[in-house]
C-alpha cells in the first residue's frame, strides 16, 4: 500500500501531460497503465496538427511525451486499476493485482477502446485479418486487398497508411458523405487505388481460417468483396467511468465522463482528462490542455483540503472533501478591500496565506492569520455584513458561497457547533 498526493489513470497524452505536471510540482504521484506508455496515439501514423510538429508519428511523439516526464520524474507502473472509491478525504484506488493504494486527488485519463461492428466474423476473425491498427499490423498485407470501415478523421488517416501496401482499399461508410477533414480524403480519394462504398454496411466477415472477403449492404442489395483483411475505425468506447461502482460519476449518453471547465467531475478530488471526456472534439492538444488544468487545480484542492483539514479538524473527511472542492481561491494585494461593512452577506472566507485586519468604524479591532476565517456571523444570522475586512498583507482566501456553506453545517454538526462557538464571541 502506498500513499500519494494523485494518482493518474492513463498513459496516453493526458496522462503523460498529467504526470508531467504533477512531477514539476513535485506532488507525490504515481501514473498506472496496463497496456504501456503511449496510449491510443501509438497506433496512428502521421501527427500533422500537434504545435511544434510539422510531421510526425503518433508513436515518436508519443515516446518524446514520456521521455520529457521521465526528465522530470514521473513515476510509473504497468499495472491495471480495478476499483476507485472514496474514502473519507482520499480516494481508495483497488488495483487489478489486489494491492490497494491511496490519494487525495485522481485523474482519470483513461482514454477509450475501439468500437466493435458486432457483425458474425468480427471476433472469430480478430488477429487473421480483423483489425483496429493499421499502424500495428498494415505491414502484415503488402500487396493485399483490404477494407477500412468507418468515415473519421482516424479511418481515413489510416487508410492513407494502408495506401503504402494494399493493392486495392475498399472504403466502407454507412453514410455518403465522410466526417474526415477534407485535407484527409483530399488525398484518400484521389489515389487509383482507393475505392468508396457508400452508403454501405458490413453485413458478415468471412474465410476458412483468415479473412477472405466481406459482406456489405448497399443500396438494399448484399454485395461480397473479396479481399485479405479488415481494419475497422467506427470510434471507441470510453473508459474510466467503469471504475466507480460505489458511487456514481456523472457521464453523457456515450459514457463520456462530465467535467466543468476545471476537468473537476462531480466527486470531489476526482477530475477527467483527455478522450474519456464529454467535450466537443477529442485531439491530442485538446488532451493535453485538460490535463495541465486537471493537474493544476489538482494541486490547488490538494492545498484547500490540507487548510480545512487543519481549521476543521472535527468534520469527517467526506464533508473536508466537499468543503475543499467548494472553495474558489481569490487574491488581494495589500490594502485592498475584501468585505464592506453594510455590504450583504454571501461568502464564508478562510485565510490561506498572509494577513488580514477587521475595521468597524474606521478602527481596527483584529489580525486574522492562515487557519482563521470571517464572514460567518453574517450567514449565520442572516444580516449585512457587520464589518470591513482588509488585506493587511497579500492575502490568499478561500472562499465558499452561502449554498456550499450551509451544506457544510448541514452534514457536520461538530463543525456547525465550532463556528457557531466561534461567532458568539465576535461582536462585530
Amino acid at each position: 500500500m502506498a500513499e500519494f498526493d494523485v494518482v493518474i489513470i492513463g498513459g496516453g497524452p493526458a496522462g503523460l501531460t498529467a504526470a508531467l505536471y504533477a512531477a514539476r510540482a513535485n506532488m507525490s504521484h504515481m501514473l498506472f497503465d496496463q497496456k504501456g506508455l503511449g496510449g491510443e496515439i501509438m497506433n496512428t501514423d502521421l501527427v500533422e496538427d500537434y504545435p511544434g510538429f510539422a510531421t510526425t508519428t503518433g508513436r515518436d511523439l508519443a515516446e518524446k511525451m514520456a521521455e520529457h516526464a521521465e526528465k522530470f520524474g514521473m513515476k510509473h507502473e504497468l499495472k491495471g486499476v480495478k476499483k476507485i472509491a472514496t474514502d473519507g478525504d482520499r480516494k481508495r484506488i483497488e488495483m487489478v493485482d489486489g494491492t490497494v493504494h491511496y490519494a487525495l486527488a485522481v485523474v482519470i485519463a483513461a482514454g477509450g477502446e475501439p468500437v466493435k461492428l458486432g457483425v458474425p466474423g468480427e471476433k472469430e476473425f480478430y488477429g487473421k485479418g480483423v483489425s483496429y491498427c493499421a499502424v500495428c499490423d498494415g505491414a502484415f498485407f503488402k500487396g493485399s486487398d483490404l477494407a477500412v470501415v468507418g468515415g473519421g478523421d482516424s479511418a481515413v488517416q489510416e487508410g492513407l497508411f494502408l495506401t503504402r501496401f494494399a493493392k486495392k482499399l475498399h472504403v466502407v461508410h454507412r453514410r455518403s458523405e465522410f466526417r474526415a477533414q477534407a485535407i484527409l480524403q483530399d488525398r484518400l480519394f484521389t489515389m487509383d487505388k482507393v475505392e468508396k462504398v457508400t452508403p454501405a454496411t458490413v453485413k458478415e466477415i468471412g474465410g476458412e481460417n483468415v479473412v477472405q472477403w466481406i459482406d456489405v449492404v448497399q443500396d438494399g442489395t448484399t454485395r461480397r468483396i473479396p479481399l485479405d483483411g479488415v481494419f475497422i475505425f467506427v470510434g471507441f468506447t470510453p473508459l474510466g467511468r467503469e471504475l466507480f461502482t460505489d458511487e456514481h460519476i456523472e457521464h453523457d449518453e456515450g459514457g463520456y465522463i462530465i467535467t466543468d471547465q476545471n476537468m473537476r467531475t462531480n466527486i470531489p478530488g476526482v477530475y477527467a482528462a483527455g478522450d474519456c471526456r464529454a467535450q466537443l472534439f477529442r485531439q491530442v492538444t485538446t488532451a493535453v490542455g485538460d490535463a495541465t488544468t486537471a493537474i493544476l487545480h489538482a494541486e490547488r484542492y490538494i492545498e484547500e483540503l490540507r487548510h480545512a483539514k487543519k481549521t476543521f479538524p472535527m468534520a469527517s473527511g467526506e464533508v473536508i472533501a466537499e468543503t475543499a472542492s467548494a472553495m474558489e481561491v481569490v487574491r488581494f494585494q495589500p490594502g485592498a478591500t475584501i468585505v464592506k461593512e453594510g455590504d450583504p452577506t454571501d461568502r464564508f472566507y478562510l485565510v490561506a496565506k498572509g494577513d488580514v485586519e477587521v475595521v468597524h468604524q474606521g478602527k481596527v479591532l483584529k489580525s486574522l492569520r492562515s487557519g482563521e476565517y470571517f464572514g460567518e456571523v453574517g450567514l449565520l444570522t442572516g444580516a449585512p455584513r457587520n464589518a470591513t475586512v482588509r488585506a493587511k498583507t497579500s492575502v490568499e482566501l478561500l472562499a465558499m458561497d452561502k449554498a456550499a456553506f450551509d451544506r457544510m453545517l448541514k452534514q457536520s454538526a461538530e463543525t456547525r457547533d465550532a463556528i457557531a462557538s466561534v461567532a458568539a464571541t465576535r461582536d462585530v
